[in-house]
């Protein structure tokens, strides 16, 4: 029995210490809450609606058209413009330098060979009269 009535005084204690944490907790959140309220109502106290003249609603709309295109313009340099890019096309070029002076030195290698083959073909034909002639 008293191993029974140790235990429940044991979790009457933990309850009660919980029950002390609750309360703290929800004294904060409604403290968070009244703070939450004040700043609302500055919210909107401080936004009464502002009426504009004719004029100064033409200047606003201006000045945000005029805001929105330098926007619009940097957004525009920015997606144009790719480091990227430009070390791609630099590449690219270096590529096609390489692919020219590759077909360059073939066609220069290959009017070499014809040119020995044709040498070749001069002094067998050569070769032939000589041997004809004998």
């Amino acid at each position: 029995m008293d191993l029974i009535k140790e235990i429940n005084e044991k979790y009457q204690a933990l309850e009660a210490e919980i029950d002390k944490q609750l309360e703290k907790v929800q004294a904060e959140e409604q403290k968070l809450e009244r703070q939450n309220e004040k700043f609302a109502e500055k919210a909107t106290a401080t936004q009464a609606p502002k009426i504009l003249s004719y004029e100064e609603a033409l200047q606003r709309n201006a000045n945000t058209l005029k805001s929105l295109e330098i926007a619009k313009a940097r957004l525009r340099s920015r997606s144009t413009y790719s480091p990227v890019e430009k070390l791609l096309q630099r590449a690219l070029s270096n590529y096609k330098n390489e692919l020219e002076s590759l077909n360059k030195q073939e066609t220069s290698t290959k009017a070499g060979k014809q040119a020995l083959a044709g040498q070749k073909k001069a002094d067998e034909d050569d070769a032939e009269e000589e041997a004809n002639t004998s």
